[in-house]
């Protein structure tokens, strides 16, 4: 109200009316939405304005709810009470649903719910029509639910813009006279679900829908809905023992159009007292004959529907006068037989449904159907005209039959979709689908087909854009198959690929056509697709293998050559490393044939032993003289290690002789073998062969000088020795004054060291050594030298 109230003082002629309208219907929707109640949805900011209060459990009429409210939702919860003040100043309210509550009466005070449109008390605790009898004080109420309410009756329902009620499934048991007395404005009533058993003379002017289905119904006279001149559609299905036309009488009605008395008990059409009638459902009843002419007064009849019912024949002149009867359903009967003539009168028929009955011949009709539903029927032949009468059909299921062929000489201009599923097909003749130029859809699944169809029998069928060929027990010989299943494959696909599948042989049962046929199929596949792209990819391929094989071939020659030059190299190192060891071979055969070099006196530190001596050289002259042999030279040349060449002393007597101990000759010995192995090393290493003379000659020189230098050197170690070993001398010896000699680095125990070189002028001096004293002590070269 205070809205309303400030809307009519801003109706002022400023022109300001369009901007504080807009500041109040904001303000109002903020002022809404800030009082929305608590377990409620609000939707005041859309179109139409609603608050959803539904299943929260609530107990009483929620506060806070806003005026400008439109759609109120309290239904599924636990209101036992409404009051004036919480329903009242709901003035904009145009649905109130509290369905499924526990209410048993409404408020007495309705009056400012002016605007309310729809009301649903449906499932409450309703007993009695005076207790709701404030709803005449809603004139703008035009739909009331108040199904599944315990009302026993709707006597005092008074309402004068109520059209349509909603009292199914209640405890109405009688439809008095004067029980639609009070809607003046009803036209439409549902009754279904009630434990109704009797209609009155019913009074309504206005009603156009009557439901009375799922009652308790047994008979109506004819009259019963003479107070119903506006009533057009009737329902009454599912009354179990409802019978309304007797021989003598039957139910009437001059403007009723839709009748639906399905699953009730009628022997009977009686359809003859409905001359209006556009709509019969007849559907399970126990109608057992069909008499000549008994719908010659439903001219207006266009859809009739008598299935499931025991209708064991048709006469030729059942179904004259329907003139404009569209569809006709006859399946789920006993029909055996049916007269090729009994369509003829029927123009305007498009849908004929023969399905489930006893067929086992298919006759030639004469009928403009369009659609034809001959299926489960126990059809085993058909005849090559059976469609010559039908010059509109389209469509034709003849699928669950028993057919065993079809024979090649049906035809029809037409037909445009043929349904033979299920049924004992074991071959398709050449000819069978030639006189069907329209055709564009083929089912043949479920059949025995066992051999490939030559595609050339679809040659006359350029629109058919589906073939259905599979769970057929197919024998994949792939030659055949080939073509059958290129024509259902080729875009635009036929068939479903997956679909087609082999039974036999044994291998591939189970297998598609495609994973059965492969390997055969792939070659020509791919090769008829393209030939010339076969045959590029094929020169290059082999050019590939070619090239390759070349490159093969020549990087194995590379190889081979490779491994030819190395052996070369191994057999010429293995011929040089022949040559080598021979050569070794042949200096250590004349190193073994070189004699013992004999121990040179210079060598000597003490008187020699007997084995010395015998290897010492003979002595040109006599050892008296060798004080004074001297030889002037252009240069004298000291050869030996300093140590060696002391000066000449004469050694004092020792008690003891010295004894040549065996240590020392073997490290004489071994000296000697080290000596033979360092002269043969060199002479591997550097091949005298290959040298000039001047080099062989400094090779000797050199060789000789290391042999004279290791003897030495030997000498050196056997005298280190003599301070805790005697050495052995001979009488002789003793006497003797020891003596060394300076020569030019020959020694006279080597054969080639007497061989001089040419031009050379020397001279050996032997000069007579100094005495060593007893002690072993030895001057240095320095103190010589001074």
């Amino acid at each position: 109200m205070i809205v309303e109230n400030m809307k009519a003082r801003i109706m002022t002629p400023c022109g300001l009316l369009p901007l504080f309208a807009t500041y109040i219907g904001i303000f109002s929707i903020a002022l809404c939405q800030s009082t929305c109640p608590t377990r409620c949805l609000c939707h005041l900011d859309q179109q139409p304005r609603a608050v959803i209060c539904s299943k929260q459990g609530l107990e009483v009429f929620p506060e806070n709810i806003s005026d400008m409210v439109e759609q109120l939702n309290l239904s599924n919860n636990l209101l036992t009470n409404i009051t004036n003040s919480d329903i009242n100043r709901l003035i904009d309210l145009q649905y109130l649903n509290l369905a499924r509550n526990k209410l048993s009466s409404l408020p007495d005070d309705l009056q400012s719910l002016k605007s309310l449109q729809r009301l649903d008390l449906s499932g409450n605790k309703i007993y009695e029509i005076i207790d709701i009898n404030s709803i005449r004080q809603l004139p703008s109420l035009m739909v009331l639910q108040l199904s599944r309410n315990p009302l026993s009756s709707l006597e005092g329902l008074v309402s004068a813009s109520i059209a349509v009620l909603d009292a199914s499934h209640c405890e109405i048991r009688v439809l008095s006279n004067t029980s639609l007395d009070g809607l003046k404005a009803l036209t439409s009533l549902s009754l279904a679900g009630n434990p109704l058993k009797l209609i009155q003379k019913v009074w309504s002017p206005k009603l156009h829908w009557l439901d009375m289905s799922d009652c308790r119904l047994n008979y109506l006279h004819p009259d019963t809905f003479s107070g119903l001149p506006e009533l057009e559609e009737l329902q009454l299905s599912n009354n179990p023992t409802l019978a309304y036309s007797t021989r003598y009488s039957t139910l009437k009605h001059l403007k009723l159009k839709k009748l639906d008395v399905s699953r009730c008990n009628l022997d009977r059409p009686g359809l003859h007292g409905l001359p209006s009638l556009t709509h019969a459902r007849l559907s399970r009843n126990v109608i057992r004959m069909l008499p000549d002419r008994i719908f010659a007064k439903n001219r207006e009849l266009g859809f009739l529907y008598l299935n499931a019912n025991n209708i064991e024949n048709l006469n030729v002149s059942t179904f004259e006068g329907l003139v404009k009867l569209q569809v006709l359903d006859l399946s789920a009967n006993n029909l055996d037989i049916i007269h090729p003539l009994i369509f003829r009168d029927n123009v305007e028929l498009k849908l004929l449904n023969l399905s489930y009955n006893t067929l086992y011949e298919f006759p030639n009709l004469t009928s403009t159907v369009t659609s034809l539903d001959a299926s489960s029927n126990t059809i085993s032949n058909l005849n090559g005209n059976c469609l010559t009468n039908m010059p509109k059909i389209r469509s034709i299921n003849f699928s669950d039959n028993r057919l065993q062929r079809i024979p090649p000489g049906l035809k029809s201009t037409t037909l445009r979709n043929l349904d033979l599923r299920r049924n004992r097909i074991v071959d398709v003749h050449n000819d069978t689908f030639l006189h069907f130029p329209q055709l564009i859809r083929i089912d043949l699944s479920g059949n025995r087909l066992t051999e490939a169809i030559d595609p050339m029998i679809f040659r006359n069928n350029p629109d058919i854009n589906t073939i259905k060929l599979e769970d057929n027990p197919w024998r994949c010989d792939c030659k055949e198959l080939f073509f059958l299943y290129s024509f259902l494959t080729e875009p635009p696909a036929k068939s479903y690929e997956q679909s087609l599948l082999c039974q036999s042989p044994a291998n591939v049962s189970g297998y598609t056509w495609l994973t059965a046929c492969f390997d055969m199929w792939n070659e020509p596949l791919y090769y008829n697709k393209d030939r010339t792209w076969g045959f590029v990819m094929i020169a290059l391929l082999m050019m590939i293998v070619l090239f390759g094989s070349f490159v093969s071939v020549k990087h194995m020659m590379r190889i081979k050559r490779r491994a030819i030059e190395q052996r070369q190299q191994l057999e010429t190192l293995r011929l040089l490393r022949q040559r080598r060891n021979q050569v070794e071979r042949v200096q250590e055969e004349r190193v073994e044939r070189v004699p013992e070099p004999r121990i040179h006196p210079l060598e000597l530190v003490g008187p020699p032993s007997y084995e010395e001596a015998v290897q010492m050289p003979r002595l040109a002259r006599s050892l008296d003289n060798l004080d004074e042999i001297s030889v002037e030279m252009s240069s004298t040349r000291i050869m030996g290690s300093v140590d060696n060449i002391r000066p000449k002393q004469r050694r004092t007597r020792r008690p003891k002789k010295r004894i040549q101990s065996e240590d020392d000759l073997l490290r004489r010995g071994e000296r000697r073998h080290e000596r033979i192995r360092r002269e043969r090393n060199i002479s591997v290493g550097n091949n005298e062969t290959d040298l000039p003379e001047s080099q062989r000659s400094s090779k000797v020189y050199v060789t000789r000088r290391a042999r004279r230098q290791s003897m030495i050197s030997d000498s050196m170690d056997s005298a280190s020795g003599r301070t805790t070993r005697s050495r052995p001398q001979t009488p002789s010896t003793r006497k003797k004054r020891r003596r060394y000699t300076v020569y030019d680095g020959h020694s006279t125990d080597d054969e080639d060291s007497d061989v001089q070189p040419v031009g050379s002028s020397r001279s050996i001096v032997i000069r007579e050594l100094r005495r060593e004293p007893k002690s072993g002590y030895r001057e240095s070269t320095t103190e010589r030298e001074s």
